[in-house]
Formats: C-alpha cells, sequence, structure tokens
C-alpha cells in the first residue's frame, strides 16, 4: 500500500514539475502558431529592429497602426524606406519573405493618434503560397461577447527588451465600448467610436510590440491592436482600431 502511495505521490509532482516548467505564452496566455495557421500575419521592422505587427491585406498592401511608424504624439510617419514587412514565417528572425516599405499613408479622419491607422504599400507584391495570403477585411464590428482571435511576437512583460521569436496566437472577447472608455493612466473617460474593445483573463491579451497585428472574427480582419490600457497581462481590455470603421478609406486607398 506504501508504494503505491509513494508511486501516486510521485506521479503527482512530475505532473505538478511540467506544469511549472511550461513557459508563459507571449501575446500573453498564447500558443506557438504553425506555419500556414496565419497567412496574413506580418511583422514589422524598423532600421533592422522589429517593433510591431502588421497585417497582409493585398499582394502590394499591409496594415499597421499609426503608433508604430510615427513619433510618439506624431503622426507624420518616419521614411518609407526606414521599414520592412516580413511574412509566410512564425520565426520572427528567419524563413518567409521580407518587403521593404515604399509609402506610408495616414488615414487623417482618427479620433485620437493612439488609434490611428497606416496603409502600407510594399515596394513589390509578395508572393501568395501556403503559408502567405490576404485577409479579408470586416465591414462590420463582431457582436459583444464574440470570440476574436489576436496574434503577434510581442513581449511578455513591459519590462521585457526582445520580441518573442516565436509568433504566439491567442484569444480575445467583445466587450462594450465603455469597457476600454479609461485607461490605468487616464483620467477622463473617452467613447471612441474607432475602438473595438477586446477583453481577456490576466495573464492573457496583448502587449508591447504586438500593435499593429491582427485581430480576427469570421476569417476577417476585425481589428488592429492600438493600445494597453494597463500592464501586460492584466486585467484591463485593450484598444484595438476598428477595421469596420476604417473599411471605406482602406478600399479607397488600394483601389
Amino acid at each position: 500500500m506504501m508504494k503505491l502511495t509513494i508511486a501516486a505521490l510521485g506521479l503527482i509532482l512530475v505532473a505538478a514539475g511540467s506544469t511549472l516548467a511550461q513557459p508563459q505564452g507571449r501575446i500573453a496566455g498564447g500558443d506557438d502558431a504553425v506555419v500556414g495557421q496565419l497567412p496574413y500575419q506580418g511583422a514589422l521592422s524598423i532600421g533592422g529592429s522589429y517593433n510591431c505587427g502588421a497585417v497582409l491585406i493585398a499582394k502590394r498592401y499591409a496594415l499597421t497602426a499609426l503608433t508604430c511608424v510615427c513619433s510618439d504624439g506624431k503622426d507624420k510617419p518616419w521614411p518609407a524606406t526606414l521599414f520592412m514587412v516580413s511574412v509566410g514565417s512564425v520565426d520572427l528572425y528567419s524563413g518567409g519573405q521580407r518587403i521593404r516599405v515604399e509609402e506610408i499613408t495616414i488615414n487623417p479622419n482618427y479620433n485620437t493618434l493612439k488609434t490611428g491607422i497606416a496603409l502600407l504599400r510594399l515596394e513589390q507584391d509578395v508572393i501568395f503560397n501556403e503559408a502567405v495570403a490576404a485577409i479579408p477585411l470586416a465591414r462590420n464590428t463582431p457582436p459583444l461577447g464574440a470570440h476574436v482571435e489576436v496574434s503577434g511576437w510581442g513581449r511578455t512583460t513591459e519590462t521585457e527588451v526582445d520580441m518573442h521569436r516565436t509568433l504566439q496566437i491567442g484569444e480575445a472577447e467583445v466587450m462594450a465600448p465603455r469597457e476600454c472608455a479609461l485607461g490605468k493612466n487616464e483620467s477622463v473617460p473617452e467613447i471612441n467610436d474607432q475602438v473595438l474593445c477586446l477583453g481577456h483573463g490576466r495573464r492573457q491579451g496583448i502587449c508591447a510590440g504586438d500593435m499593429g497585428g491582427p485581430a480576427v472574427y469570421g476569417e476577417e480582419l476585425v481589428g488592429l491592436g492600438a493600445q494597453m490600457l494597463g500592464e501586460c497581462g492584466g486585467m484591463l481590455p485593450e484598444r484595438f482600431v476598428s477595421i469596420a470603421s476604417n473599411y471605406d478609406w482602406i478600399q479607397q486607398q488600394i483601389q
């Protein structure tokens, strides 16, 4: 009987050790993506250093957040030649296609700089294959309570220096706009109809480096990571740029 008890205890300790040894996901609480799972996902680098996500919407165009291409508090983008978009790999530093940005266009109709959107015209067409494809744009905002897929190479904590090497995929939930009206460091509530408010559990959600990355519902792009309202992995939701609110402008630019 004692042998059985010790054996059972051993199994419990092994299982517990295995659980504790598992790393925390990036997109906090996320899982590793595999090649071809998110063919529209891109990474945006400036001067050779990755800083944000991007989303492929056509062979020659990608989207990202305004804050990824401008100095803080400005809406004049840095020179397009400084930027490069990488697609077709879950490894941030190898594989896939890397194409320079030819032109950056900011949607002037933003409500706030933090929730603005930028269109990236690439120097050449990307090559579509099993690992690279554009994603359709959503005309409508997903319903409250809808489960939305988010992804990126972002950091795990605010103090972490480097982006995570392997693309992470996670889940968020559409919340009422009022839930995103006030952030941790904000004193005045703000209702922004260009924001898609996405909530999550503790130790989940986007983090630094995930801005400009996709939120997907029903195989359509519904949002771009824009602004954290609290710390990485906290309980506060995040503001995403609403694609539905920018749909007409995007279509006008790429036609």
